[in-house]
């Protein structure tokens, strides 16, 4: 059984994201993407729960910022550091990924792709 993961700097955690799953039903999953993608993360800054940013594979780091705006929270992604060959299309996941977080949060159904 998996383990839960330790809010703690320095702590690493595998990152695993199906993109099947993320609506229902499933959407057309993006083009040279994998059923499940796995990868080695390690928090480097943890406020819970206002921030929480790790490392993306080997390169690169993505944060999450959560801001109260008075009945809304505001969350800002923020991904430095990737490289230029995948720079477009994880932008377009993450545009995807936050567009059915929006949807789910709004108790609309989730549309994918």
């Amino acid at each position: 059984a998996a383990g839960a993961m330790e809010l703690e700097v320095g702590s690493p955690f595998e990152f695993v994201w199906r993109n099947d799953e993320l609506s229902e039903p499933p959407g057309e999953r993006p083009a040279g993407f994998s059923e499940e993608n796995r990868m080695q993360s390690r928090i480097t800054e943890c406020d819970p729960p206002r921030k929480l940013s790790f490392t993306w594979s080997d390169s690169g780091d993505v944060t999450f910022l959560l801001e109260p705006r008075g009945k809304d929270v505001l969350l800002t992604v923020i991904h430095r550091r990737l490289a230029d060959s995948v720079r477009l299309s994880v932008a377009a996941g993450w545009h995807m990924h936050l567009d059915i977080l929006v949807a789910r949060t709004d108790g609309r159904a989730a549309a994918c792709c």
